[in-house]
């Protein structure tokens, strides 16, 4: 059966494999018994290397909306995965900071996210990889001059 003219389109293509990715991720999490999501993780990852982040500084950072970004920070903090901290020179803002339970879950993840990038990456070279994130970082540049 041949493919429509949508499955041949770079924003197909691109949300296809974003999907595949962050399933894979996700499957390998639970099996690993990690106790995350993937988008739990990407916000410990962007916490921990921003400490001391607002809730919308990690949301712009994680292109993810103030909504979603509180539910998940909602779930670390019961986790006892980051902590809110009043802002000192703003009391109405929280800064966010990973705990030491949110680094070593952080750090028990690492090897899942390895396992995802060989997954996904087996049948290329390092050149074929550099090449394909230049390329993406290229589009996401068209598309930030136009937002």
């Amino acid at each position: 059966m041949p493919k429509s003219s949508s499955e041949y389109s770079l924003g197909y293509a691109i949300g296809k494999t974003n999907w595949y990715m962050k399933t894979l991720l996700n499957k390998l999490l639970r099996e690993d018994k990690c106790g995350i999501t993937n988008e739990q993780w990407f916000v410990l990852k962007m916490i921990n290397e921003n400490p001391g982040s607002s809730q919308t500084e990690i949301a712009e950072k994680s292109q993810k909306d103030k909504t979603n970004i509180t539910r998940i920070l909602d779930i670390l903090e019961n986790n006892a995965y980051v902590e809110r901290r009043r802002d000192d020179r703003d009391r109405r803002m929280y800064r966010i900071h990973l705990t030491a339970e949110g680094k070593k879950v952080l750090k028990a993840v690492i090897p899942v996210t390895q396992k995802t990038e060989e997954i996904c990456t087996h049948s290329l070279n390092k050149k074929q990889i550099t090449e394909i994130i230049k390329l993406l970082d290229s589009v996401c540049a068209n598309i930030k001059q136009e937002l």
